[in-house]
């Protein structure tokens, strides 16, 4: 149950921070906690010192209890700065931060993905379904993203030299027999606006129906 006391209390709080100017170390904290359904788009995150995180969760704890009572006791887990408040808080979490970039920079990201490795990755994916809530939370997740240019460079670099269809790729004959299989299987539909009949796949809903040229035309 919620306590609505700490929880308005935790609202003003949180409200009293938006659009602060912040120099130098900042904690990433969901407004409202995934564990209430809170998602990770942008109006439910707010950069805040580790000082002022600290406090909010101490609130969200009094305000809802269990998940958020655990996630505010793992904060509190600094033995070596005694008593723990918000303050030590700070300066554990400074720390921390400072120590993982040094040991960051020491040991450099050379990390290479083997073809032993994609097979392994291959075969723990095989049979894996994706739940309808699971795909609904992707799409929300990627819905109006945009990549920079930076970022775009990036995948064009790493997919230089790697045949893709139209250049060398070949499927097996087991795959062109599945998909001859599949595609024997489809139902025949016709577009309403065109009145052209086809196999229902990706190219029909891609083509016609509510992206029909004649439909267009219509409107």
């Amino acid at each position: 149950m919620v306590n609505q006391h700490y929880y308005s209390r935790y609202q003003r709080f949180i409200d009293s921070l938006k659009g602060q100017a912040l120099d130098g170390y900042t904690e990433v904290h969901h407004i409202v906690p995934v564990s209430m359904g809170g998602s990770n788009e942008k109006d439910n995150l707010i950069a805040l010192t580790a000082r002022q995180h600290y406090v909010a969760h101490w609130m969200l704890a009094r305000a809802l209890g269990g998940s958020a009572a655990r996630a505010f006791f793992m904060m509190s887990n600094f033995g070596r700065y005694g008593k723990v408040n918000s303050a030590t808080y700070e300066i554990a979490r400074k720390e921390y931060a400072k120590q993982v970039c040094l040991q960051l920079k020491a040991k450099p990201n050379t990390y290479v993905i083997t073809d032993e490795i994609r097979q392994k990755m291959r075969q723990s994916a095989l049979g894996r379904k994706v739940s309808d809530a699971a795909k609904v939370k992707i799409s929300q997740h990627n819905k109006g993203k945009k990549w920079d240019d930076e970022f775009k460079r990036k995948v064009s670099e790493a997919k230089k030299g790697k045949a893709t269809r139209g250049t060398g790729w070949k499927q097996s004959e087991e795959t062109k027999q599945k998909i001859i299989q599949a595609n024997f299987n489809r139902p025949i539909v016709q577009c309403p606006h065109c009145l052209k009949s086809m196999k229902d796949h990706g190219g029909a809903k891609r083509w016609h129906f509510d992206r029909c040229k004649e439909r267009k035309e219509a409107a």
